[in-house]
């Protein structure tokens, strides 16, 4: 800058060269455009100047997800996109039904990525109508009355039986694990009210006493979550053996030793061993593959979520109480939702607060309900632009 303004005085002064060498000058400062004429010092600016081959586009973060296929949580008085990964990028988002009704900290998560599909088995005549609702339930002991109950995961005799008939006069069925996963990959027909009924350890006895006489008046089922371990507690397989040949019962994983707590230290081998080495005692026994796991003291990891995957479960439950489950849609604290697999981190309601639970879950299936007849048209829409087809609305 110095040495140009000293050669712009020296043109100027009265010594000065021809105008056109000059001009010449000035056209060179200009296509360097650096200079300036000024002896006045530039300003500062804070804006970086690029190489002119770089460019100023925003970049997308890189993922290990396209990121359409990322669930991204909202608060749940605002519609939450739904996952569109097999969808084009140019594709309006869905909204997601969403309610008040959550506690605080619990958002809605979506697993279905394909939104053709996933609308296709929603309005289907043949599948479960909007705002048909599951309530998987968490038991554990049953206390005779005039006992008192310390623990709480347990239930008196009395708030049992308060349970079964508060159930059912809201109209509540039981389904199967396998029922369960059909609904919630493929919206099959279910009743609109269903629970599940899961009898966590082993308990046959519990599930003998006070389940039988109940499923067997109510045309119910009833799902054990069995430890696996055939050297342990070997009197109680015979039972098993008995309530499984009723029909009334039907057996999934909650572990080889159901003692394994899982936490991020845990080592994988031992992981694999509590997870798969259940799978194998429980299949030749029963003779048929668990696809339901049961996480011991309902804790589970990323990790220990994909390895009970790569065993062969669809399905996972933890001790979470959150919410009810709708179709493709599963309310999930922040703990579960690190995980990225909603189906393998279910939550559950407690037996010591599900008639609140059943009351949650019959205003959540109403209130879905609503949204969808009053959504219904621009989901038609949204169908027949980006999948081309139409959807019909005949409930």
């Amino acid at each position: 800058m110095v040495k140009l303004t000293i050669i712009t005085h020296s043109l100027l002064s009265p010594h000065r060269r021809n105008v056109k060498l000059f001009s010449v000058l000035l056209l060179v400062c200009w296509w360097l455009a650096g200079c300036s004429f000024s002896t006045t010092p530039a300003l500062t600016s804070t804006k970086t100047i690029l190489p002119s081959n770089t460019l100023t586009t925003t970049q997308i973060p890189t993922s290990t997800q396209s990121p359409t296929a990322s669930i991204t949580p909202r608060p749940s008085a605002t519609p939450t996109k739904i996952r569109t990964s097999t969808a084009s990028p140019t594709m309006a988002p869905l909204d997601l039904f969403t309610t008040r009704v959550l506690r605080e900290g619990v958002q809605p998560q979506t697993y279905l990525e394909d939104p053709c599909k996933y609308l296709e088995m929603r309005w289907s005549d043949e599948r479960s109508t909007p705002g048909t609702v599951v309530v998987p339930i968490m038991f554990h002991s049953i206390v005779q009355n005039g006992t008192k109950v310390t623990d709480p995961k347990d239930i008196s005799a009395d708030q049992f039986i308060s349970f079964v008939n508060y159930a059912r006069s809201l109209g509540f069925e039981t389904i199967t694990s396998k029922e369960f996963l059909e609904f919630m990959t493929k919206n099959a027909s279910i009743p609109p009210r269903s629970m599940m009924i899961i009898v966590d350890d082993r308990r046959p006895g519990l599930i003998r006493e006070w389940l039988v006489p109940v499923v067997e008046e109510n045309d119910w089922t009833v799902t054990s979550a069995y430890i696996a371990d055939p050297d342990s507690l070997k009197w109680a397989w015979d039972l098993m053996d008995q309530l499984f040949l009723s029909g009334r019962m039907e057996v999934q994983s909650h572990g080889y030793t159901g003692q394994l707590y899982i936490v991020p230290e845990t080592p994988v081998e031992q992981i694999q061993n509590e997870i798969w080495n259940s799978t194998a005692v429980l299949e030749e026994h029963f003779g048929t593959r668990p696809i339901a796991f049961i996480w011991p003291g309902g804790n589970f990891t990323p990790l220990s979520a994909q390895i009970a995957r790569e065993g062969g479960y669809e399905l996972g439950f933890s001790a979470y109480s959150r919410g009810p489950l709708l179709f493709n849609w599963v309310p999930l604290g922040e703990e579960e939702r690190a995980v990225k697999d909603p189906l393998m981190v279910l939550p559950r309601a407690w037996s010591s607060a599900v008639n609140v639970n059943l009351d949650e879950a019959v205003k959540i299936s109403e209130l879905a309900a609503v949204f969808a007849e009053q959504n219904f048209q621009n989901e038609a829409d949204w169908y027949r632009t980006y999948c081309g087809g139409e959807i019909s609305y005949n409930r």
